[in-house]
């Protein structure tokens, strides 16, 4: 019991807040009796944490289930209208009350951005801890402990429940953002791997986040063209995870990715959500990022994609969100379509008010802005800055590939620096 300790910690509060704070406890001490019983006689599990998990998710359901005989769920006897699981990856994923718990963990009590963090917080499945859920939201480990704590206050006395359908589309948006960073979660812990075979097993969140969005447009209170958006992001992004770790564990950026690694069939998936995203009445974020993974998608290479039309893409989501990370991505964008001096004055811009998880990413983008305008031997210096505060050895290993792939251009080949 004490050897799971730590992986069991993370699995109490998740699958909980339907009932209130104290409600994750009880389940847990079910689960934890169960295997004081069992396991003397039938041996530890190879997977303690695992075993545990089980015991109380599927007490968390059985008490869900209850609850619908008192109070049904809309739409019949389940959140969401059954359909048939696409093909290949999405077997067998995640079922329907998972979406019902993020729809309760969203709670209306709560700042959307808590809501987010507590949502993400519920998702033990993706083995989310707060250092993990932190770079995410852009906030310190600390920070996020103490968003947290005051959640827990607010929610204090309230029975946590899930909402019913005409409460569903307010809480649609923290929905979706939750499960694009779970996401991006994924992303992040295949890049981090450190071989191929872990990183295909790091991708289950984004899997999930994946089938969890096709879900969230499909269901009739929540179909939405920003819901179809929000699943063609994933698609399209998810279409290229087979070809951003090569076969040594490595991360392979995006113009070093080859085309016939990414999955054509998720492609198309993608942009048949992006066409059904066209019912909404005015363009969301989530449309524009579609809008930026597609011009991706069609691309035959990296050096023929549309960067004007992500640059123009990128324009209209800084009038929606003027937060670091689109104006990143617009700086990345407006260097790679000729224009690395106003890049590269952006970026200088952005660099002293950067969260620290972005500060390795501002500074990679400055080296390239340089290295675009023939300035190698500052390119070279920002790349060794960014190697110093980059989030994780494999970012920096990365990074110090490109440096010395740049270090490694003879004086006489440099151009010299230009000033557009």
């Amino acid at each position: 019991m004490r050897a799971s300790g730590a992986a069991w910690w993370r699995i109490w509060p998740a699958r909980s807040a339907c009932h209130g704070w104290g409600w994750p406890r009880t389940r847990c001490r079910v689960a934890a009796l169960r295997a004081l019983e069992r396991w003397p006689g039938d041996g530890v599990p190879d997977n303690p944490a695992g075993w545990l998990y089980r015991v109380a998710r599927h007490e968390a359901i059985d008490a869900l289930r209850h609850d619908e005989r008192a109070t049904p769920l809309p739409d019949d006897d389940a959140l969401l209208p059954a359909h048939a699981a696409p093909a290949g990856r999405f077997a067998g994923e995640l079922d329907d009350e998972e979406l019902a718990l993020v729809f309760a963990a969203c709670h209306p009590l709560l700042p959307p951005a808590t809501q987010v963090a507590l949502a993400l917080a519920l998702r033990t499945l993706a083995g989310l801890e707060l250092k993990a859920i932190a770079p995410l939201v852009f906030a310190s480990e600390a920070a996020l402990a103490q968003r947290l704590a005051r959640a827990r206050e607010s929610l204090a006395g309230q029975r946590l429940a899930v909402p019913a359908g005409h409460e569903l589309p307010a809480r649609r948006e923290a929905v979706a953002t939750t499960l694009a960073l779970m996401f991006h979660t994924g992303q992040r812990a295949a890049a981090h791997a450190g071989s191929a075979d872990a990183a295909r097993a790091a991708h289950l969140p984004c899997w999930e986040a994946i089938r969890t969005a096709r879900a969230l447009a499909a269901h009739p209170a929540t179909a939405h063209g920003d819901a179809d958006a929000l699943a063609a992001t994933l698609l399209l992004h998810g279409a290229r995870l087979s070809g951003a770790i090569d076969d040594a564990g490595n991360i392979v950026p995006l113009p070093g990715q080859p085309r016939d690694r990414w999955d054509a069939g998720m492609i198309r998936m993608g942009f048949a959500h992006l066409k059904a995203s066209q019912r909404a009445e005015a363009p969301s974020r989530w449309h524009l990022l579609a809008g930026i993974a597609a011009e991706h998608a069609v691309a035959p290479d990296h050096d023929r994609t549309d960067w004007a039309a992500i640059v123009r893409y990128y324009d209209k989501l800084l009038a929606l969100d003027a937060s670091a990370a689109p104006r990143l991505g617009q700086a990345i964008a407006l260097a790679e379509a000729g224009e690395p001096a106003a890049a590269r004055a952006r970026l200088a811009a952005l660099l002293p008010e950067v969260p620290p998880s972005l500060r390795a990413h501002t500074l990679a983008a400055l080296a390239r802005a340089d290295e675009r305008l023939g300035d190698i031997d500052s390119a070279t210096a920002r790349l060794t800055q960014a190697e110093a505060c980059a989030p994780h050895p494999a970012d920096a290993r990365l990074l110090a590939r490109r440096r010395e792939a740049l270090s490694s251009i003879a004086p006489s080949a440099r151009t010299r620096p230009s000033g557009r």
